[in-house]
């Protein structure tokens, strides 16, 4: 039913209400709100230009190139520097081979500027050609993926990157799948994180735990912990938009990297579909966009909230 009523609001009310989830309209204001969140409050960022499913050789080539220009202007800035692209938009769709072409291109000039790149995962009928193309540019090239926790398949997904010393942001996953392969309950989705948190760290992998509940980033921290491991295999990825000021803090001070996911848009209509999908997926933004609209702030919101305190570092499991 909330799916339903999503897709039948209007664009405009789709834009107005979960606005905060986006930096804004050019690759400028991804990069500002990215220096603004570094300066303000030592959070990182992952830029990402949103856009999925292109069919059009002519919108590829444009987009590869907008990703030439993010790097360009990317490189003079003192933030720490991340980029995502999804593989559709780079023409998955079109050709298998494109696609792998336009992103080892991106990924020369992003790793030679220094710019970390993490290979986003798109909706199931993406996940094989998406994990086939890390695999296969993995060896050559330093960079990461994603794996998403509510799909049945995702345990045989991290087994099947052993070897490759891989980075793994690991979340739920936005996209509505089929209960033949994909978990319903949101209480599953997050208990899968730690487990699948667990299973990458086990196997050498580096793990970006992406979500926005208190008690799974707190079980995933744990779970780093007691293995006597710490920010060297590990960050905590965020929404843009999600008030989660307190455990972001927290784990700043922790010694751990927060990366807020900051994407743009090249026009609002590019955008529109991510934003329902995440109205659909978190139906409070609507509630935290009509305070934008009042001009409030969010920070009076999150004291009266909920505020975790991160527990003391475990002891280390002896083998």
């Amino acid at each position: 039913m909330r799916a339903f009523l999503v897709n039948l609001m209007p664009s405009f009310l789709v834009k107005f209400f979960a606005r905060a989830y986006v930096a804004g309209v050019g690759l400028d204001c991804g990069i500002k709100k990215a220096r603004d969140l570094w300066e303000r409050q030592s959070i990182a960022s992952t830029i990402d230009m949103l856009g999925e499913e292109v069919t059009n050789r002519e919108e590829v080539d444009n987009i590869v190139q907008i990703y030439f220009s993010l790097v360009k202007k990317m490189k003079e800035e003192s933030f720490p520097k991340h980029i995502s692209i999804k593989p559709t938009s780079l023409g998955l769709d079109i050709d298998k081979e494109l696609c792998q072409r336009n992103l080892e291109e991106i990924l020369k000039v992003a790793l030679g500027e220094g710019i970390t790149v993490t290979l986003d995962m798109e909706d199931s009928k993406y996940t094989d050609a998406t994990l086939e193309l890390y695999k296969k540019l993995k060896p050559n090239y330093e960079f990461g993926t994603v794996l998403q926790s509510r799909l049945f398949r995702t345990k045989d997904d991290v087994l099947g990157l052993s070897g490759l010393d891989a980075r793994v942001r690991m979340c739920i996953g936005v996209y509505n799948e089929d209960k033949s392969i994909a978990y319903t309950k949101k209480s599953e989705m997050k208990a899968k994180i730690v487990e699948y948190t667990k299973l990458l760290l086990d196997n050498h992998h580096k793990v970006d735990v992406a979500t926005h509940d208190h008690k799974c980033i707190i079980n995933a921290l744990e779970e780093v912990e007691k293995r006597g491991l710490g920010p060297e295999v590990a960050e905590f990825q965020f929404l843009l938009g999600v008030p989660r000021e307190r455990i972001q803090h927290e784990l700043i001070e922790r010694g751990y990297t927060v990366r807020l996911y900051v994407p743009f848009t090249i026009e609002w209509k590019c955008a529109i579909a991510y934003l329902r999908r995440r109205l659909i997926e978190n139906p409070s933004m609507i509630y935290l966009g009509g305070l934008d609209f009042l001009g409030r702030i969010i920070q009076p919101l999150t004291k009266r909230g909920r505020k975790p305190i991160l527990p003391p570092k475990p002891e280390v499991v002896s083998n």
